[in-house]
């Protein structure tokens, strides 16, 4: 990404400031219709790509050249040719009216433009699976047997790519022109309030001091933040600067502790509230509700994260390490006194599952998270200035709750205004608050807008691939070609789903993996029979692990850079660190109670046995409970963990039983 400065600097933070702005306008008075919402959205983003990010290695990191501004005004032409004849192009019939001329080359060039765009933020792979999938669409019908496609004409495709709601413009890119973009102001607001620093401190806190303590900082501070960064490569650079020489400073490994950030980072992906964006994802693709995503989320991602917690633990105990001494960390009482700081997450969750919808919820995380900032006081702050933040924030707090409550008091006001007011509200009260600033709020917004062009890019090229599944019909065929090939075997097809999932994932970022995975394996586990939210999260499992699944195993890599240890090594050890998810999407995909369906005794019974699967699968693992464990012991874990993980209670009860011996034989030597 460029380091730009000067003017050029200043026009692009007011350019992204803008974009922000309009985003949240949109979540707070209401969106445009789809098609028009998507079309703003990437004629905005997509010019990003080229200013921001250099066309080669050696291209300049400093400045942008003539032709990337060149390259950025064309990105924005298609777009902005869709806002102005948004009405002729929502009234012409698709696939019979013809395309004129504008049309068919202002196609091209988006096509043409957004894989560019893809290969400079995203990287090769996506732009080059799209380019193929493109290709097929053109030339599918000469291809022999099962892949044989129909013969489309160009025009077709383009139209199909680019005046449809099923190419470029389909539900992917909708997703992130409404809750991503949202959600991404929140989070960068959540750090510039001081909520981010607050985790980092309960990290510290509560498992600083422990056995193996730093490795627990890595795996709390990263659950906490992976889940709203979308990345785990970025998740990886954020917190593993600080916490991977932590874990090396206390005798970890340095390709252990790069993996624990590796695989702590990857699951933030698969942690409710946000996953990433593939909440959103699936629960536009599956027809549900974003609430009933994330209560079928929580239990796996909760196991995923024990499972990691319990071996870097183990590990620690195993090699004697110790944690950090108590004066190099904060004090509990410190941290304790500072609670507060959660509201904004936990008014988050709460207003999802009562109801809201995601981008309200969102909206009024951010007014907390402004809301807390007022007591983040910083060492200079004097006593009148605390007494005022005090006073505009209970008036804050007050206003904040009787516009809830009882929304029609703004009905006298246009939505518009109802806007206006607000943010100029913000604006002057945040010149009483010490903690967040009127400047500094306007930086979270440019902050958390920054992050849209590689979840918009990675949505509008998967995109292509949608619209060559829609247009060909090759997502049927593949779903055939399993189904005739693991015959009476769904074990053998949820095998085949997993490596097209984990294929697909690798080098992709979490939108653009899950929505590959989703279109091309999701429905053949659907045909076998698998309830939908299940065939999804196994799709979605997959393809994110793949970043800790050698040979491709981006987050790893990331981890072992900042550990300088073995890439590979550090890849393989974060496979083990992370086994649980690789084995759980297939017992979910048998036992719905994982994922919080069916009735209270199946849901509790999964729990249970859940459970007794972390601690077996840890204990196999790093070859120790209360003592170390020889090799045949390591193996009855293995077996007590599979057997857990079973879908008939008796075998279940054999592994628990299996477990427990183990545990208390172990305590014995």
């Amino acid at each position: 990404m460029r380091k730009l400065s000067g003017n050029v600097k200043k026009f692009i933070w007011l350019y992204v400031l803008a974009m922000g702005v309009f985003h949240l306008y949109t979540a707070s008075a209401g969106n445009f219709e789809a098609f028009l919402q998507r079309s703003i959205h990437l004629a905005w983003v997509l010019p990003l790509a080229f200013v921001l990010y250099p066309m080669t290695k050696n291209s300049p990191k400093d400045s942008v050249p003539f032709y990337d501004w060149i390259l950025a005004i064309l990105a924005a032409a298609p777009g902005v040719y869709s806002m102005v004849n948004y009405t002729a192009i929502t009234e012409r019939i698709q696939q019979i009216d013809p395309l004129t001329t504008a049309q068919l080359y202002l196609g091209i060039l988006l096509v043409i433009l957004l894989l560019e765009g893809t290969r400079r933020i995203v990287g090769l792979p996506l732009a080059l699976i799209a380019f193929l999938f493109g290709l097929y669409m053109l030339y599918g019908y000469k291809l022999p047997g099962l892949l044989q496609g129909f013969p489309f004409s160009f025009p077709e495709v383009i139209e199909e790519l680019y005046l449809t709601d099923e190419g470029i413009f389909a539900s992917p890119l909708g997703v992130s022109a409404t809750y991503v973009m949202i959600f991404l102001i929140f989070g960068a607001f959540l750090e510039k309030s001081g909520a981010g620093d607050w985790f980092m401190s309960v990290a510290q806190a509560f498992t600083g001091t422990t056995p193996g303590g730093p490795a627990q900082i890595a795996v709390m501070s990263s659950c906490l933040f992976g889940s709203i960064s979308g990345s785990a490569v970025a998740n990886v650079y954020g917190t593993g600067t600080f916490t991977i020489p932590l874990m090396m400073k206390i005798g970890y490994e340095p390709y252990f502790a790069g993996a624990v950030e590796a695989v702590a980072s990857s699951g933030g992906q698969i942690m409710p509230p946000i996953m990433g964006a593939g909440a959103f994802l699936m629960a536009s693709f599956l027809g549900l509700q974003y609430r009933e995503i994330m209560i079928a989320a929580i239990f796996p991602a909760l196991l995923y994260y024990g499972a990691l917690f319990l071996m870097v633990r183990l590990r620690a105990l195993k090699t004697g390490l110790r944690g950090l001494d108590p004066s190099e960390l904060p004090s509990k009482h410190y941290v304790l006194s500072r609670f507060y700081m959660v509201a904004p997450i936990i008014g988050l969750i709460a207003f999802l599952l009562i109801g809201y919808t995601p981008m309200r919820a969102a909206l009024l995380g951010i007014g907390l998270a402004w809301l807390v900032s007022f007591f983040n006081f910083k060492p200079d702050t004097t006593g009148t200035k605390k007494f005022l933040a005090f006073i505009v924030a209970l008036i804050s707090l007050g206003l904040g709750i009787l516009i809830t409550l009882k929304p029609e008091l703004l009905n006298n006001f246009s939505p518009n205004m109802q806007f206006i007011i607000l943010c100029g509200y913000i604006l002057i009260a945040s010149l009483f608050n010490p903690g967040m600033n009127s400047k500094e709020v306007l930086d979270a917004i440019v902050q958390g807008a920054q992050g849209i062009p590689l979840v918009c890019v990675a949505c509008a090229t998967a995109g292509i691939v949608l619209g060559a599944v829609s247009l060909t019909g090759i997502g049927g065929k593949l779903v055939g070609f399993v189904i005739s090939f693991a015959g009476d075997l769904p074990l053998l097809a949820l095998v085949l789903v997993m490596l097209i999932a984990t294929l697909l994932g690798m080098g992709l970022p979490t939108t653009g993996a899950y929505i590959l995975a989703a279109a091309l394996g999701a429905p053949i586990l659907v045909k076998l029979g698998f309830p939908p939210i299940a065939a999804h999260m196994f799709v979605f499992y997959y393809a994110i692990i793949s970043n800790i699944t050698p040979p491709v195993a981006l987050a790893a890599y990331a981890a072992s850079s900042i550990a300088d240890s073995n890439p590979n090594k550090t890849g393989f050890q974060a496979m083990q660190l992370g086994f649980l998810a690789y084995v759980v999407p297939f017992a979910f995909c048998y036992d719905p109670g994982l994922l919080m369906q069916g009735s209270w005794v199946q849901i509790c019974w999964a729990l249970v046995s859940g459970i007794g699967a972390v601690f077996a699968f840890a204990g196999m693992w790093m070859g120790y409970l209360r003592t170390h464990l020889n090799l045949f012991t390591r193996l009855l874990l293995c077996v007590s963990g599979v057997l857990c993980l079973s879908v008939w209670p008796i075998t279940t009860i054999a592994g628990l039983i299996i477990l427990i011996a183990v545990f208390l034989i172990s305590g014995r030597k």
